[in-house]
């Protein structure tokens, strides 16, 4: 059992969770509690976080952004129209396409008006209850990284993470600044977190870090899953050497756009020969010199180009992300088989599902993203799941751990070795 000490949900945390945990299983990936201050400075006072965002993807794998507001009531809340408005503003400021407002109140008829105007659907708590029950909720709920059990365990990431200021910066990262950087930033940046992660990585060890640890690499591997599958849209106007060449020239970029830094590099290097000339140094060391600050791919750009030109053949790639998160979180960060009927309403068992997520799998082994016993943990056979009327839970006790020392003779969930 964790020993960090951490605080209780509360009416608005757990309504958080409930509308993420909607948004997830109507087909969005989703995420709550985005941290703004970490990414915009302290100059934000009113606007601290998104308390929800998600990301649906498109017949072209096109991402269309939501993000929600939940407010439970209490006598400081703001009004809605103010919240109507301020959703407005805030759907500009992170690049999304519409919003939801989640208040306790059956909103008025000209607040929803209102919401329809500026992109904003306004809903209530019954609402919301509602919509629940469209989805058979009950039958999957608190599953991979959604409902409060996945919320109690973030806020205990959270605070074990204080204590160590890699846990510390690797959660920020995960929870704010990832989510500000184009696809091809965050897929580069988050590949290099899971490497770190993954060296710092020891199985079999169960405390606090270790809990931590599970949970922030859930999360890498789980936003490098999205990331990867919105590169692959890109795919689609382009040749496959076309896109080669894109990926490789957007991969290259920095701070500096690569197109940019190769002008600057070869004012850089009329400089530097010039200085090496004055210095009489030797032909061979001006030679080396040249290009030393011309941008380049890393050495994975073409193996994700294939990655992704793969992927783009398989059909319902669309669903990837959300499969993969339910999976990784719940083999991984939960430490439990997925549940039966929520394996069955992403189809984890199909043919298709497991081609996809070995694929992805394969090329984060490939490049230290995952250590070997956590790639067999997320590849391991799913079996076909139960009927969705049958029981809704794996049995296993919430905080069950994987023992991942032994997970290349992990029993999947077929009962057979993986």
């Amino acid at each position: 059992m964790p020993t960090a000490k951490t605080s209780q949900l509360t009416s608005g945390d757990e309504l958080e969770a409930r509308t993420a945990q909607v948004w997830f299983w109507e087909g969005y990936y989703s995420r709550y509690g985005i941290d703004l201050t970490n990414h915009y400075g302290a100059e934000l006072i009113q606007v601290t976080d998104l308390d929800l965002l998600a990301s649906a993807f498109g017949p072209a794998l096109e991402v269309r952004k939501t993000i929600g507001e939940s407010k439970s009531g209490g006598r400081s809340a703001p009004k809605p129209l103010d919240r109507i408005v301020w959703l407005s503003g805030l759907q500009n400021l992170v690049g999304a396409n519409q919003a939801e407002l989640t208040i306790k109140a059956a909103p008025t008829s000209r607040v929803r008006e209102l919401g329809r105007h500026l992109n904003v659907t306004v809903q209530s708590i019954a609402d919301l209850t509602a919509r629940e029950d469209d989805i058979d909720l009950r039958a999957v709920a608190d599953t991979g990284a959604h409902g409060a059990g996945a919320m109690q365990l973030r806020k205990t990431v959270q605070a074990i993470s204080r204590n160590d200021p890699f846990l510390e910066s690797a959660y920020r990262y995960l929870t704010s600044t990832v989510w500000f950087l184009d696809v091809f930033s965050a897929t580069k940046q988050t590949l290099g977190l899971a490497r770190t992660l993954a060296e710092r990585w020891t199985p079999g060890v169960k405390d606090d870090d270790h809990l931590a640890m599970r949970w922030l690499i859930s999360e890498a591997v789980s936003l490098l899953g999205y990331n990867i599958v919105a590169i692959a849209g890109h795919v689609r106007p382009m040749s496959s050497d076309a896109f080669n060449s894109y990926l490789r020239e957007r991969l290259a970029d920095g701070i500096v756009p690569a197109q940019k830094m190769r002008v600057l590099a070869r004012d850089i290097d009329k400089y530097i020969s010039g200085v090496l000339t004055a210095a009489n140094a030797p032909a061979t060391i001006r030679a080396q010199a040249i290009g030393a600050f011309e941008p380049s791919p890393p050495d994975w750009a073409d193996s994700l180009a294939e990655l992704a030109l793969r992927l783009r053949r398989i059909p319902n790639i669309a669903d990837l992300p959300r499969q993969l998160d339910l999976l990784v979180y719940e083999r991984l960060a939960r430490g439990r088989t997925v549940p039966a009927d929520a394996a069955s309403r992403l189809r984890l068992a199909d043919p298709e599902t497991t081609v996809a997520i070995r694929t992805l799998a394969a090329f984060l082994r490939s490049y230290q993203g995952i250590t070997n016993d956590v790639s067999d943990l997320i590849t391991a056979p799913v079996a076909d799941p139960k009927p969705a009327s049958s029981a809704t839970s794996s049995g296993l006790d919430q905080g069950a751990l994987f023992d991942l020392s032994e997970a290349h003779a992990v029993k999947d969930e077929t009962g057979s070795s993986s």
